[in-house]
């Protein structure tokens, strides 16, 4: 393990972010607004970076800055972590990065793994699986949630999954055109990450999964070059995707966009028994804490309308269609991979045995006053 490690900063600050996810603490760090890290009275005895590719403002990123803030109170300053938000590559290359130790620590989205033959998460983001944060929390805080990190952890080899967290459920956004039936995603180029399950779920519906890095989608919405991109309301807002995409499907959820917080087993292996514990129990929290910050209500909604964004809504036979295009694609990760049937299996009995969730609040229609201004994104 390294002590006092490099750190680099990305300034990512977003004006008006506590409006952006409908909650306070956005992680203010002074003028280091681009990175959290650890205080205390003294200096720190060990130093850890934590790189993720979203913005700080971004649910991943709150969830982090809770994380980092929670081991500087348990390690009274003694464990100092950067956060590193906006990290400048791919995914897969981040958790390639994590595993080699170039980068302590990372949060990585649970969707990429399987690019890295790691099937473990596939379950999770199997189309229309999961579809909202009740059947997610039991999941995630569950012993499935368990299994699946240490599976994970496993197969990887030299890393260590500390915990999953959430952020976001995904929702079609379409640049030029409504995304609400099958007959509207066959053809289509749709930018999702780089991975098999998620690849799999949108060529079920007849779209084509391009797996265009995220700093190049703003343009490829602007130019044409994908015609919309699976994502959540965050995502839309701390991209500015509104400025470029017109369409959300409000009542279309493909799959939660979880993330993997991790280290590197090495790294982790040279802590103390102490400071392994600390690191432990405060990603412990993290799950319910990154579940509270995606489901408080929020006018993010109201916001994204204000900025050009159209709610749009699938009758419910268009998605008791889109559902039976999503099944073909559960029953082939299945039959593909004998830890993705499993943990799908297990997912279906959970569900199957969940009582019905509430019915989500209604999406607005309309801005919030004829002459209301775009807020988001300064």
């Amino acid at each position: 393990m390294r002590r006092r490690s490099w750190a680099w900063r990305t300034a990512a600050v977003i004006s008006g972010c506590a409006l952006v996810l409908g909650v306070a603490g956005c992680g203010d760090d002074g003028d280091d607004a681009g990175a959290t890290t650890g205080g205390g009275d003294g200096a720190a005895e060990v130093e850890l970076t934590l790189a993720y590719v979203t913005t700080q403002q971004h649910p991943y990123g709150q969830a982090v800055d809770f994380f980092i803030n929670e081991v500087n109170t348990a390690s009274g300053g003694r464990i100092k972590i950067t956060g590193l938000p906006s990290y400048p590559n791919p995914e897969p290359q981040l958790l390639s990065d994590v595993r080699a130790g170039s980068v302590e620590m990372g949060t990585i989205s649970t969707a990429i793994w399987d690019s890295a033959g790691i099937n473990s998460f596939q379950a999770l983001q199997a189309p229309f699986l999961v579809s909202n944060y009740g059947l997610e929390g039991q999941i995630l805080n569950g012993e499935i949630g368990t299994a699946m990190a240490e599976d994970a952890a496993s197969k990887a080899g030299d890393i260590v999954v500390l915990t999953v967290h959430e952020g976001g459920l995904r929702k079609p956004l379409g640049a030029k055109k409504k995304f609400t039936n099958p007959a509207s995603f066959k053809g289509a180029k749709i930018r999702a990450p780089g991975s098999k399950v998620l690849a799999e779920g949108l060529q079920a519906l007849g779209a084509e999964a391009d797996p265009l890095p995220l700093p190049e989608v703003y343009q490829a919405l602007k130019n044409g070059t994908v015609d919309g991109m699976e994502a959540n309301l965050g995502l839309i807002a701390t991209n500015k995707y509104y400025e470029v995409a017109k369409y959300v499907t409000a009542n279309v959820n493909f799959w939660p966009f979880p993330t993997a917080l991790t280290i590197n087993k090495n790294t982790f292996d040279a802590l103390s028994a102490e400071d392994q514990k600390i690191l432990t129990d405060a990603a412990a929290k993290v799950p319910a804490k990154s579940l509270e910050i995606v489901s408080a209500p929020s006018q993010l909604p109201q916001a994204l309308v204000d900025c050009g964004i159209e709610f749009v809504t699938a009758t419910d036979a268009d998605r008791a269609a889109l559902q039976k295009s999503a099944d073909a694609a559960v029953a082939a990760l299945s039959s593909a991979d004998a830890t993705t049937a499993d943990f799908i299996k297990q997912i279906q009995d959970l569900k199957a045995s969940a009582a019905p969730p509430a019915a989500p609040p209604p999406f607005p229609t309309e801005k919030s006053a004829p002459d209301a201004k775009c807020t988001l994104g300064g």
